[in-house]
């Protein structure tokens, strides 16, 4: 394991935040089931309580621990084969979630296509907490020197990310909440349950 993603997971399991370069755009990450860190996270971000939060997950395996036991939707399995680990994120009905991550029970789960990410995510339990790292409403930050500036309790150094951030997906209302690096175009055959 590298010596930075242990540092990383330790200040993840100390209840701290970590910037991170992903697969889209720098990100802050933060236990998910530690309420105080996702404060923290919040805080730094501007984020308002009311506001969900992204979790970011190893795998597909990983999402089912964290639905409804009766959930069926073809729509989900469809999309997270095809563009997963990937640039998007499914809303979808959740179990147990916390009311700091989202007050309307659901979760955006991501899996990123990024090996360093991974190798944090399964060091730190599989799932992890995460926003765009930016001030809520300015563009997210462009550089190491830049997310250096938020005051993550650590910053992840590695190269820098592409700079799109993933496409938005709500299964809860069939719409798409956010067009980014995957379009629209691709995603409505899925979302209207004809993808073949």
């Amino acid at each position: 394991m590298l010596p930075e993603i242990a540092k990383a997971a330790k200040v993840l399991a100390s209840g701290g935040v970590v910037a991170f370069p992903t697969d889209t755009v720098w990100g802050l990450l933060a236990d998910p089931w530690n309420p105080e860190a996702v404060g923290r996270l919040r805080s730094l971000k501007g984020r308002e309580a009311q506001k969900p939060l992204q979790l970011l997950i190893t795998g597909p395996d990983r999402a089912q621990n964290l639905l409804p036991p009766d959930f069926c939707d073809p729509r989900f399995v469809a999309l997270a084969q095809t563009f997963w680990p990937g640039p998007l994120t499914v809303v979808v009905p959740g179990r147990q979630v916390p009311p700091w991550i989202s007050r309307a029970g659901t979760w955006g789960l991501r899996v990123p296509d990024h090996p360093v990410l991974q190798a944090l995510l399964h060091e730190a339990g599989g799932a992890l907490a995460a926003s765009s790292l930016n001030r809520a409403g300015a563009p997210p930050a462009r550089s190491h020197r830049e997310a250096q500036a938020f005051g993550a309790d650590y910053v992840f150094p590695g190269e820098e990310p592409p700079g799109v951030a993933s496409t938005v997906v709500d299964l809860t209302t069939g719409r798409i909440l956010r067009e980014g690096a995957i379009s629209a175009t691709r995603l409505l055959p899925y979302l209207k349950g004809r993808a073949g």
